[in-house]
């Protein structure tokens, strides 16, 4: 069974037909490293499940590229149209940091799924809930205006980020310099913290 019917199911159980229509219409999308899932601005009208891989969103500041938040395996990217503005409001690119795979459930589909189903409703609707959450997650640790103390947010609020996104990217989101970071990272698993050793820094 694919991994995005599992989380799904988890979310609540669906019938025969909801399953089939799934199967019928998602796809998977095979991501390179660096390639820009959707482009700064602009809305694909689509939701992707993470099979595998990371990815960011980002903005554009100048010709730098500015990170907003990540997601790993077994969490849904929601780039719908239906609940963005046009022009979109906060436009954010979506860049993946590594070689991965999407499922790709087009927007025409998930609107109609949500019509015909009230199971697939309330997945929908579990969806946003989690997004929401971690969005307000991903803010603590990133407010530009309190330094260092983001570095303790990731680790109480998305500590699994620090074994699983490269330090060059942790250090962007945080708003804390390369060094800075590598340096509390080091000092904290010399403390004996929870925090577990990285095996890779790029």
């Amino acid at each position: 069974m694919e991994r995005y019917m599992k989380i799904l199911k988890s979310y609540k159980r669906m019938p025969p037909a909801l399953e089939t229509a799934l199967r019928e219409n998602v796809y998977p999308l095979q991501c390179k490293k660096g390639e820009i899932i959707q482009q700064y601005g602009t809305v694909t009208d689509n939701l992707y499940f993470v099979e595998k891989g990371a990815f960011q969103y980002f903005m554009l500041r100048g010709k730098s590229k500015i990170t907003l938040r990540f997601k790993i395996e077994d969490e849904f990217i929601i780039s719908l149209k239906a609940i963005s503005q046009d022009p979109p409001r906060d436009p954010k690119g979506i860049e993946a940091l590594e070689d991965g795979v999407l499922w790709c459930f087009p927007g025409a589909f998930v609107a109609e799924m949500r019509q015909k189903f009230i199971q697939f409703l309330a997945q929908y609707g579990t969806i946003i809930l989690n997004d929401v959450l971690a969005m307000e997650e991903s803010g603590t640790c990133s407010d530009p205006r309190t330094g260092t103390a983001n570095y303790e947010s990731l680790r109480k609020y998305q500590p699994h980020l620090l074994t699983r996104i490269p330090i060059p990217y942790l250090a962007k989101y945080t708003h804390i310099p390369e060094k800075v970071f590598q340096d509390l990272l080091v000092s904290n698993i010399n403390s004996n913290t929870s925090t577990p050793r990285r095996r890779r820094s790029s």
